[in-house]
């Protein structure tokens, strides 16, 4: 055997491996699978075993293929070194691919990611570029052909783009493709030793066959897989996005809120009315689908072991087929996983609707744009703007006017530790502190209609000095902390203030309601999970509900009642639905444990 064969079938060898990479990167199968995968082995949705196989041994694969092509290169290097434009070139592949090796290797047991991140610059930005200009160097008294020095300067800018973190290690293309045109420039016949010869046989046409068989091939085949999947797939898809514009009850825009009751789910609305009994395993919230121009709105639900896409008249369509293949698989392998990240301390039920709710996106894949009903807050504007005159802020109503001063401390009258969390607000020129809005402190005189007028010092937490506005609680009160932040407070419509104690947090003034949380900070520094205490006072302090678990809308409350089920309230308290395990209104109510009956 000669030594330009060696040297082509070396090549061939480096195209192989670099495709592999590329299909791998760019296969579909493999992006899917990876988004399911776990951190020591991933099923694809289609449960293919060559899809898996490869998914479950990618990082021995990879390192093999890298470590084996690379020592190749090498080897073949060494053979060539009298001919230095191959030499030169299969030197650069063959380090790219053992680092490539060590890199897959090391990303696994190594946590240094700054320390790899180094010497991936100094392998393939710094030595390529010495090892260019050197080899032009060398070559220089032979005049290089254009190619030759079209090829070094290629290398060098592809260099230092990796140097500078814009592009990869990808000069190892250009790498096979000189390699390619330096051997068809070379002697035809070289003679070579019987050892050399056996060396050939074995290292190359050997590894070539397995490489091409169990690893090329393997990807291929995935590849196709996923395709003819696809295509199955998207097909399926079309029938079901067919039979849901014939689906009863696909149109009605009304809210529906899931709840749990039992563990099995259903929905109401927002009325309080249950409109579908809690008869399904798993729902997701209803969502918008848009499909020929028309709206629609489903939900994905699974019963029994069946998946169903519902309307709110709880009419169904059952997922048969592919679709219904695809779901299992994902359901299998793909919830516990979900789950476990929302629920790592194991709570109840935690997230269940909103893994459930991952899978009617994937389940479509970007094919339609879902967007999800959900009981959402009004978006009031609840802000009143000043107006300012060298750095004085004024506001007038029918019943008072105020006048806002922020106090700017002097540096020399800062505590040290204020100081360093104020540098970011100090101005040089002027040798002052200026304090975040919500930290300053304000002098607030409020002048009421018939002439009484008071002054203090306190905190306008939601003062924004910039703009000149001044955010207020629903009814209109403006906040406020005492100059100690030992009361919280707020003023009225005619201009009293009206304090609490500190251990309250108001967050919201509304419907001649207080809405108070109990300050649990020092319990969220406890080891114990902190159960949250809601208080629904009157304008005269009187309580009206106490509660673990609250959530205001605009005419109504989600409540947790003494039972430790989930209630919804009408805006002056009073119930209007069945209880409930839990009402999933928003997120929150699904991840958090104190919103379920079982806390």
């Amino acid at each position: 055997m000669n030594r330009k064969r060696t040297n082509r079938l070396v090549a061939i060898l480096n195209i192989i491996a670099v495709a592999s990479i590329y299909i791998l990167a760019f296969s579909t199968s493999y992006l899917l699978s990876s988004m399911m995968s776990g951190e020591n082995s991933g099923k694809s949705v289609y449960d293919s075993f060559i899809i898996d196989t490869l998914l479950n041994n990618i990082q021995i694969i990879m390192v093999l293929v890298y470590g084996g092509v690379g020592i190749l290169n090498i080897i073949c290097a060494i053979q060539n070194k009298e001919d230095k434009k191959i030499c030169f070139w299969q030197l650069a592949f063959g380090f790219c691919e053992v680092w490539s090796a060590i890199n897959t290797s090391l990303a696994r047991i190594v946590d240094e990611s700054d320390v790899i991140e180094w010497i991936d610059k100094i392998l393939f930005g710094i030595i390529p570029i010495v090892l260019v200009i050197i080899n032009f160097i060398r070559i220089k008294k032979n005049r290089p052909k254009v190619i030759q020095i079209i090829s070094y300067v290629g290398v060098i800018i592809l260099a230092i783009l990796n140097i500078l973190d814009i592009i990869g290690a990808y000069w190892s293309i250009i790498a096979v493709l000189m390699q390619l045109i330096y051997i068809h420039f070379q002697d035809k016949y070289i003679e070579e030793s019987k050892s050399r010869k056996i060396v050939n046989l074995i290292l190359y046409y050997i590894i070539q066959v397995i490489l091409v068989i169990f690893f090329l091939g393997m990807i291929l085949v995935s590849l196709l897989i996923t395709k003819v999947n696809d295509v199955k797939w998207k097909k399926s898809l079309s029938e079901l996005y067919n039979n849901i514009t014939t689906l009863q009850g696909a149109k009605t825009k009304e809210l529906y809120i899931p709840v749990e009751k039992n563990y099995k789910y259903g929905f109401i609305n927002e009325a309080g009315k249950e409109k579908i009994s809690c008869e399904y395993d798993r729902v997701t919230y209803f969502n918008e689908i848009e499909i020929d121009n028309s709206t629609y709105y489903i939900a994905f639900a699974k019963k029994n072991d069946k998946f169903f896409i519902i309307s709110k008249t709880n009419n169904s369509i059952e997922i048969t087929g592919n679709l219904q293949k695809y779901l299992k698989s994902i359901d299998n392998h793909f919830t516990p996983q979900m789950l476990e990240m929302f629920n790592k301390d194991g709570d109840y039920r935690l997230a269940y609707l909103q893994s459930f709710e991952f899978f009617l996106q994937a389940f479509t894949r970007g094919e339609k744009k879902l967007t999800q009903q959900i009981l959402e807050k009004s978006d009031n504007d609840n802000t009143i703007t000043l107006n300012e005159k060298n750095s004085k802020y004024y506001y007038t109503n029918k019943n008072y006017s105020i006048l806002i001063e922020p106090i700017y401390e002097d540096d020399n009258e800062m505590e040290a530790d204020d100081q360093y969390y104020y540098d970011d607000y100090y101005d040089e020129d002027e040798n002052t502190y200026y304090l975040a809005s919500n930290n300053t402190k304000h002098k607030v005189t409020i002048t009421k209609t018939n002439g009484e007028q008071e002054t203090s010092i306190i905190y306008l937490t939601d003062f924004d000095e910039d703009d000149a506005t001044l955010d207020t609680f629903t009814n209109g009160y403006i906040g406020f902390e005492d100059e100690e932040n030992k009361r919280n407070g707020w003023i009225d419509e005619n201009g009293n203030k009206i304090t609490i104690p500190d251990t309250y947090i108001i967050n919201d003034i509304k419907d001649n309601k207080v809405i108070l949380q109990a300050d649990s900070t020092e319990d969220y520094n406890s080891n114990e999970k902190p159960e949250l205490h809601f208080i629904i006072i009157d304008m005269t302090g009187r309580t009206l509900l106490q509660t673990t678990a609250l959530d205001v809308y605009d005419d109504m409350y989600l409540v947790k009642n003494n039972n430790k089920k989930m209630v919804l309230m009408d805006k002056d308290l009073n119930v209007i639905s069945n209880e409930y395990d839990k009402i999933i209104s928003t997120m929150q109510m699904d991840i958090s444990p104190q919103y379920s009956s079982y806390y």
